[in-house]
């Protein structure tokens, strides 16, 4: 997977003029002029999510995703650059381990989060991964290889990105298209930027209103995990600071600050709780919640787990009783009325599934991702007229959202209209950065085109994905 990664990578930032030009010696000269204006991260970075979601298995949970992504926003308000568009995403690995890539993706591990013991230690992660991103580390390596040539210059950022994400011997694979001193230089620098890492994600910490002391306490937590993963790993390659010269800098940065109590907060145990118990084997469950999850005040997350893991065990009856109970006991905790819904679905209960996430949606009426699957159930249970028009409201809200057109493809399918089922996949696909298939659909779409008017708009729609156009066409 990692070898499949770097080639991709090398062949993005070798030919791909959106990204820094790397193509074009003729025209820009020496390397050490290139570094990416952050328009050009931002290509990179949209390029890199359409090649990792064909390598990453990525969580889809909806409710987890809400979670690190309003974590990561409260974050991204406090660091040095807000005006920074973060993306964030969570990646099914055990590997304790997060990364980021020029252009504001953040992917974070599950095992990095079921690592951490509250959010404040996972603020510690974001915020050093953040930090990569506002302090340009990317760019400045780029700008710091003086001595390469273009197919080594790629192969230093390629492998400095797979390094990154724990890949180790594909990072290194393509590190070893430069020189041994090469590398030692561009490593010394990353290990530099690794420390400046932690030292900015823990001021965002402190300002975000975080326990900065947190970042320490989860270092003295990786010291296990260092060990288990550094082995084989030649001191040479590594590009983290030693564990221990990490806990000192950060103890000794976090002692300017107050270090109040941490509290409890229910939503981040349950957050952890879900995936713990939807990743792995559903009858090791109970233990590795009760393990990881020794300590909390508050017992009903490890109860939401159980229920979780009753559902993937088929025990229906088990899992709704506990969820019931957990509803009752905390009528606004939405995460018990999804995962309810998610059971009567699951079990063809569809009406049921619309009518908990009616009382879902009446507690998060601005909740995007609750109104999607609101759309996708009622569509599921033969209410196309509702499913259509509630997606519509949707989208009109946020015209951006890939998801929301998925969704309406659907509704278009069910309803024979091939033509407009074709164009919003289109919309769907280039949205998430994949012109080349969003192409695809148009010309999927074309032989439905019977009209001049559809002719007309699937040939501006054509232009409009080549050319890079943000602005959504108009669905019935």
């Amino acid at each position: 997977m990692g070898k499949r990664l770097a080639l991709a990578l090398l062949a993005l930032i070798s030919s791909n003029p959106a990204v820094g030009g790397l193509g074009d010696l003729p025209d820009l000269g020496h390397p050490s002029a290139v570094v990416m204006s952050r328009a050009q991260q931002t290509a990179f970075g949209k390029t890199f999510l359409v090649h990792a979601r064909q390598t990453y298995r990525f969580v889809q949970d909806p409710e987890a995703l809400a979670f690190i992504r309003a974590l990561g926003r409260r974050m991204v308000a406090a660091s040095l650059d807000p005006q920074i568009h973060f993306h964030f995403y969570i990646l099914k690995n055990p590997v304790v381990n997060a990364f980021s890539v020029p252009g504001g993706y953040v992917f974070v591990n599950t095992g990095a989060i079921i690592a951490t013991r509250n959010e404040d230690e996972l603020a510690a992660v974001i915020g050093h991964e953040i930090s990569h991103d506002t302090q340009r580390h990317i760019p400045r390596l780029i700008a710091l290889s003086r001595k390469l040539s273009w197919a080594e210059l790629a192969g230093v950022l390629a492998g400095a990105l797979l390094m990154g994400t724990s890949q180790f011997e594909g990072g290194a694979a393509v590190m070893s298209l430069s020189s041994a001193g090469l590398a030692d230089e561009t490593l010394q620098h990353r290990r530099g930027y690794e420390s400046e890492a932690d030292h900015f994600g823990l001021r965002t910490m402190a300002r975000a209103g975080f326990n900065p002391h947190a970042m320490a306490t989860f270092f003295l937590r990786l010291k296990t995990y260092d060990r288990f993963m550094s082995v084989n790993i030649p001191e040479s390659w590594r590009t983290h600071p030693a564990t221990d010269i990490r806990i000192a800098e950060a103890e000794n940065l976090a002692a300017r600050y107050p270090n109040p109590p941490i509290p409890d907060r229910p939503a981040f145990d349950r957050f952890q709780a879900a995936l713990i118990a939807r990743q792995g084997s559903p009858y090791t469950v109970a233990g590795r919640l009760a393990e990881e999850l020794k300590g909390r005040h508050d017992p009903s997350a490890l109860r939401y787990g159980e229920a979780l893991a009753d559902i993937r065990l088929g025990r229906i009856a088990k899992a709704r009783h506990l969820l019931g109970d957990l509803i009752q006991a905390s009528p606004r905790v939405v995460a018990y009325r999804m995962a309810l819904a998610g059971l009567w679905q699951d079990t063809g209960h569809l009406r049921a599934a619309v009518g908990v996430l009616q009382g879902a949606r009446a507690l998060r009426p601005r909740s995007l991702w609750i109104g999607a699957l609101a759309a996708r159930t009622l569509l599921a249970a033969g209410d196309v007229a509702r499913a259509h028009r509630l997606i519509k409201r949707l989208i009109e809200r946020d015209p951006y959202r890939p998801s929301l057109y998925r969704v309406l493809a659907h509704v278009y399918g069910q309803r024979h209209d091939y033509l407009h089922a074709h164009e919003a996949l289109a919309e769907a696909l280039f949205l998430q950065g994949n012109s080349q298939g969003a192409a695809a659909e148009l010309q999927l779409a074309a032989p439905f085109a019977k009209r001049p008017a559809d002719r007309g708009r699937l040939k501006t729609l054509k232009v409009a994905f080549k050319e890079g156009w943000t602005v959504p066409p108009t669905f019935p």
